[in-house]
């Protein structure tokens, strides 16, 4: 009897410590995966380096000497702001706001191939599609369309 007490118990010990073994596993499991959702590479900010018509075959227009930057912030969560921000501090000197919003709202990033920005204005949404043709870390290419032709944009990340 003695010895059959003592088995039941060496058991459950061994029992108890598997199950704290396997919950430690599904935890870790559960962080990383965390980790894996949350490092979206498209989630920061992005800053507008060129655009250009290639249908019409117009040569690309380089912004990066420009006085003003565009960046389009991609927020974890889903949300976006496009704005435009002076790079001169003279500007502010002058009386003109440092940042200029342009437009925000939700986006949406389909199997790393399609970025589609949902743009709220005081009471309409207007949807732009973007087909992303390169994303590092540090470039962002999307070629999106008009009616006339594909506009390709390249922005730089930071």
């Amino acid at each position: 009897m003695k010895s059959l007490f003592i088995f039941l118990i060496f058991a459950s010990a061994i029992i108890s410590s598997s199950l704290n073994s396997c919950s430690g596993n599904n935890k870790e499991n559960e962080i990383i995966k965390e980790e894996q959702e949350n490092d979206n590479p498209i989630v920061g900010k992005w800053k507008l380096q060129g655009l250009q018509n290639k249908d019409l075959k117009d040569s690309e227009i380089n912004l990066k000497n420009q006085p003003t930057e565009a960046i389009l912030s991609l927020m974890d969560g889903g949300y976006f702001i496009i704005y435009d921000t002076f790079l001169d501090p003279r500007f502010s000197q002058k009386g003109f706001n440092r940042i200029s919003e342009t437009s925000k709202g939700q986006w949406e990033f389909i199997d790393n191939k399609k970025l589609i920005l949902h743009h709220n204005s005081d009471d309409s949404t207007r949807i732009e599609e973007m087909d992303v043709t390169m994303l590092n870390k540090n470039t962002l290419v999307t070629r999106g369309k008009n009616k006339k032709s594909n506009i390709y944009k390249t922005y730089e990340g930071y």
